[in-house]
């Protein structure tokens, strides 16, 4: 009986086991049969057991998902939000998402989003689509959709989640929300909260929207106890905030704390290093004036759309500036905003001291040209050594193969004068001294394309530089003038290259070289000044309708007007862009009015959707050349945004315009939207480098070069590589360029490629086969590679990646007019940063013990090791067969003499050992001359035995000293020591620039150097004065000995 008992047990069991492992086909088919009951409760039966296994029956449960649907939607039904629950997993599975939501918002408690699966987050990832949706349009929400979202937001908060919660915010358009998760984030994580709100904001697409999130942020961070003043500064810059950035470095001058005053210094440096030479002209305009902001200051308008009642620092707490220290301090501050001042030496002290440019390349450029008679390529090798040593001041190349530069004529004479410019750039104290050989003097010109070339280089040299100071009355006639006004105020040098230029172009006499020159250096000295004087003296030069001298006087309306947009808020410029547009329809001249184009696209730079109509305008006329206008229109107006409306309409235009230059325009300019997402661009432009149209193929490659400009990265240089051997010369050009600026900085321990690289533009130039145009893209490209000694790469943002640099995005836009005018090669270098870290302690001189660990093997990022002159091998004669008599004959001859000697004795032989000597010491000094003339000593990159290689390479960290390079890609491996002697006064700043250091040990031994100027020849081979000495002259056995002579 009791086997009979167990035996009945088990099988009951298995039965409801059974019962409970039903296949899903037999559970939704019974289960949507109870549906169709008239039971309520019967009907929820069936829905609790749908639910239970709706992930695996629901594609049977689908056939009745319309009865569930409409059991959901009966109130009086208990069941309904089950209901709703299922059917809105039925959807799911279905992909109808839509359709999901919608049920899962009536589906009450059984909606778990907490839950990590697919469904929960597909529907978190819904609701915030209709969310931002509906916030962003306006329209009103589903008081559930709204319940939903703040549940996820409480989440969010009690998970520390906050960034999720301000991202949601922001999308959402919702400054409610994103100060509640600001206010909720605890004191102590909240100041990298802000940090990281600031960086979403400025990959934020809306403008408005974006000033409003940065006004936010200016009122958070100013009630913290110890705000990040960095951060306070960037956010009052990028709101053109002058007052209140004034009164921000007026409270850290007047603060007794020697760590504010350093905290001042570092503001100032990081303002002149965002290049907004205008806010930088308003700000030391009223810095010290004691003047009271007023009440329109730019960080509190637009009242209705937020609340800023504390979104300012308050006017009141701008104190006085009284005590002659606070002066002294208040006076260190302008002349680091000073563009002539410490900055500025900084930048060329660096540039000087580091500079790693090999002579050797350019005298192998020489050398593989001079047998061509071809007036491009030595054009393009007076170019790439203008890049080489841009801002070095090294022209020695230049001055020992005088004969060789005088072979340029006409238009080349004037872009290798130009190129001065480029070598001396950021030299303003020198810049009339260096150029007054060849500016002009007056009178006839006598060699007019010297002369124009003389004044763009002046302008070179002032690029960017003229927004500060007073206007000083300089003549052309001579250089005094400029010297007497060293205390005029500053920028006094700027403002008086400025005039001097203005003079020049009124005295050119129609001469076409000088007017060009003029206008184009006007144009750059007097950069995004929007001097209204100036504007209608190029106004008269362009209305002359001269081709030439009107194109540069186009670009020089445009430079001055830089970002000045189109809107009321400047009425020159507003006026400008009408006038401009008037006359390019007007004019007949294609050079004019791509000028006039380009012009009208400078000026709008930056101002996103306030450009639009001028955009439209471009776009849609009927002539090419000014729908070429508008791409870069586009490019600019929209640079570093990557919005998507501007990137599908530069898209659009690449693969339907009918005009070749407009579709390459369209394509290059994709490069200047996405520059800071530089990873999307290869990917982007993939399809277009396989185009048929090598206008595109072109484009593509500027685009990639443009964007990912020093960063070595892999799939754009397999994207570049095919097209360097393309069927097109002019493509192989840009894919050379393209190549070099997306290896320059690179070592060949990070970047394999570089070698190879840099053999192939060797061998191209060398080769008598490859087209002019393919050897001109490798002479660049050489000059690219080593730009600025090798210490400088292409920024077009700031260090800190917040800033947009006005100079450098216009500077490459006209470079890439190259195409049509060689001169523009020039303005490449507006867009070279030096790559320095630079310490600095509070009286601007350098700690030798401050140093930075990089913890990275040394030959990571080294320079590339310099080329060596190849020795020439002497052939030695072959040595003849001799007979073995005669061997034996001289054996015994030998033993003979031997013999001799032995019986006769050997003199003294010491006056042979001594003549021996100065021939092992001629020996030796040949040896140290071929060691150097091949590069093997050196300094910092000495040429090091293999084994020495070898241990650099297998360092695992080391330390940088004081100033050194540091590469945009080597940053990430630098970090401050905090436990040396001198600190960041910044905490949050990334080792690169210029930093402010405190001494925590000022009680030692001061172990800082002063800023050394360079040489105004930039070469200081010349031996040092002597020391004093007496000279005595040699006794005669007939007369006393003569006195002595003191030399001094």
């Amino acid at each position: 009986k009791k086997k009979k008992k167990k035996k009945k047990e088990r099988m009951t069991a298995q039965v409801m086991m059974s019962s409970q492992q039903a296949p899903p086909m037999a559970v939704a088919g019974g289960a949507i049969a109870m549906l169709e009951e008239s039971n309520p409760e019967i009907k929820a039966f069936a829905l609790k057991k749908l639910y239970t296994r709706i992930d695996e029956c629901w594609a049977e449960a689908a056939n009745a998902v319309a009865l569930i649907e409409e059991l959901s939607e009966d109130m009086s039904f208990a069941g309904h939000e089950l209901a709703a629950a299922v059917a809105s997993k039925i959807f799911f599975h279905l992909e109808e998402y839509n359709e999901s939501l919608r049920l899962a918002l009536g589906a009450g408690s059984y909606l778990d989003l907490s839950a990590r699966d697919e469904y929960a987050d597909t529907l978190v990832s819904r609701c915030f689509d209709e969310y931002v949706r509906a916030s962003v349009q306006g329209e009103s929400l589903d008081p559930r959709l709204e319940s939903i979202v703040e549940r996820i937001f409480a989440r969010c908060y009690e998970e520390g989640a906050y960034e999720h919660a301000v991202g949601v915010a922001m999308e959402a358009q919702r400054l409610d929300k994103l100060r509640d998760a600001l206010m909720n984030c605890p004191p102590s994580k909240r100041g990298k909260l802000l940090q990281y709100t600031l960086e979403a904001a400025e990959t934020f697409s809306h403008r408005d929207f974006r000033s409003k999130v940065t006004r936010l942020l200016v009122e958070l961070e100013s009630s913290l106890d110890a705000p990040d003043y960095v951060l306070l500064c960037h956010c009052l810059q990028a709101l053109n905030a002058a007052d209140d950035m004034i009164n921000t470095l007026s409270n850290l001058v007047a603060s007794p704390d020697s760590k504010d005053e350093l905290l001042a210094y570092q503001l100032a440096f990081l303002l002149v290093e965002s290049g907004n030479q205008k806010f930088i002209h308003d700000v030391v305009d009223r810095l010290g004036s004691n003047r009271t902001p007023t009440q329109e200051s730019p960080t509190i308008q637009n009242q209705d759309d937020i609340e800023m009642t504390d979104a300012h620092i308050s006017p009141t707490n701008s104190p006085i500036i009284e005590t002659p220290e606070q002066l002294a301090k208040l006076q260190k501050v302008r002349s680091i905003l000073d563009v002539e001042g410490i900055y500025s030496e900084l930048q060329l002290n660096f540039l000087f001291e580091k500079s790693q440019a090999d002579v050797l390349v350019v005298k192998q450029l020489k050398e593989a040209v001079d047998g061509n008679r071809n007036s491009v390529l030595h054009n393009a090798v007076v170019i790439a050594h203008g890049f080489m040593n841009a801002g070095t001041t090294n022209t020695s190349f230049l001055s020992e193969n005088l004969e060789w530069m005088g072979k340029a004529s006409n238009w080349a004479k004037f872009t290798a004068t130009a190129s001065i410019g480029v070598v001396h750039m950021g030299h303003i104290a020198q810049s009339i001294q260096l150029l007054q050989p060849y500016l002009p003097n007056g009178g006839v010109s006598s060699s007019p394309y010297s002369e124009g070339g003389a004044l763009y280089a002046l302008g070179l040299v002032h690029a960017n530089r003229g927004g500060l100071g007073l206007a000083s009355s300089v003549s052309v006639s001579g250089e005094a003038n400029i010297e007497e006004n060293d205390s005029v105020g500053p920028g006094s040098k700027s403002k008086a290259a400025i005039e001097y230029l203005s003079d020049a172009l009124r005295n050119a006499s129609n001469v076409e070289p000088l007017q060009h020159g003029a206008c184009l250096g006007m144009g750059l000295a007097a950069m995004g000044t929007g001097d209204e004087r100036l504007y209608e003296e190029l106004k008269t030069i362009l209305f002359f309708d001269s081709a030439v001298a009107g194109e540069a006087a186009a670009y020089g309306i445009g430079l001055l007007l830089a970002g000045h947009g189109c809107s009321d808020e400047s009425p020159l410029a507003q006026a400008a862009v009408t006038e401009l547009l008037n006359y390019a329809r007007e004019t007949a001249h294609e050079k004019i009015i791509r000028g006039l184009v380009l012009a009208v696209a400078i000026i709008v730079f930056g101002q996103e959707e306030a450009a639009d109509s001028v955009i439209e305008q471009l776009c849609r006329d009927r002539d090419a050349i000014v729908r070429y206008g508008g791409t870069y229109a586009i490019g600019l107006a929209y640079a570093g945004t990557a919005n998507n409306t501007a990137v599908r309409r530069l898209l659009h235009v690449a693969v339907s315009d009918v005009n070749d230059d407009v579709r390459r325009a369209a394509v290059t300019n994709l490069g200047f939207l996405l520059f800071r997402q530089p990873e999307k661009v290869p990917t982007l432009v993939s399809l277009l480098a396989e185009s048929f149209n090598p206008h595109v193929r072109y484009g593509a490659c500027l685009a990639v070069g443009i964007a990912c400009a020093g960063s070595g990265d892999t799939a754009a240089l397999a994207l570049i590589e095919p097209m360097l051997s393309d069927q097109v010369d002019f493509v192989r050009q840009g894919a050379l360029l393209a190549s070099a600026l997306l290896y320059m900085q690179q070592s060949e321990f990070a970047a394999p490629g570089v070698k190879p690289f840099r053999e192939k533009i060797a061998s191209i130039v060398k080769d008598k086969y490859p087209s002019t145009l393919t050897k001109l893209g490798a002479i660049l490209a050489a000059g690219v590679l080593d730009a600025g000694g090798r210490n400088c790469s292409i920024e077009l943002q700031t260090k800190s990646g917040g800033f947009t640099k006005p100079a450098a995005c216009i500077g490459l836009s006209l470079w890439c007019q190259h195409w049509f005018w060689y001169p523009m090669h020039h303005f490449f270098s507006l867009a070279l940063t030096p790559s320095m870290l630079v310490g600095l302690n509070k009286n601007f001189k350098l700690p030798a013990s401050f140093q930075v660990h990089c913890a990275t093997s040394p030959a990571h990022f080294a320079y590339p090791p310099k080329l060596k002159t190849k020795k020439e091998v002497k052939k030695e004669r072959v040595v003849t067969a001799i007979l073995s008599t005669t061997l034996k004959q001289q054996a015994r001859d030998k033993a003979k003499l031997a013999e001799k000697e032995a019986k006769e004795g050997i003199q003294n032989t010491t006056d042979e050992e001594k003549a021996s000597q100065p021939m092992d010491t001629e020996e030796s000094s040949t040896a140290l001359a071929d060691n150097c003339s091949s590069g093997a000593v050196e300094t910092n990159t000495a040429v090091v035995p293999s084994a020495d290689k070898s241990a650099r390479r297998s360092q695992k960290s080391y330390s940088l000293t004081n100033p050194s390079r540091v590469t945009k890609a080597q940053q990430r491996f630098c970090s401050f020591d905090l436990g040396l002697r001198y600190v960041p006064a910044a905490s949050t700043l990334k080792p690169s620039g210029v930093v402010m250091l405190i001494d925590r040990q000022p009680e030692e031994p001061d172990d800082s150097t002063p800023i050394l100027a360079p040489p105004v020849n930039g070469n200081d081979d010349e031996a040092p004065m002597p020391e004093p000495f007496e000279w005595t002259p040699p006794s005669s056995s007939s007369s006393s000995s003569a006195p002595s002579a003191m030399v001094d």
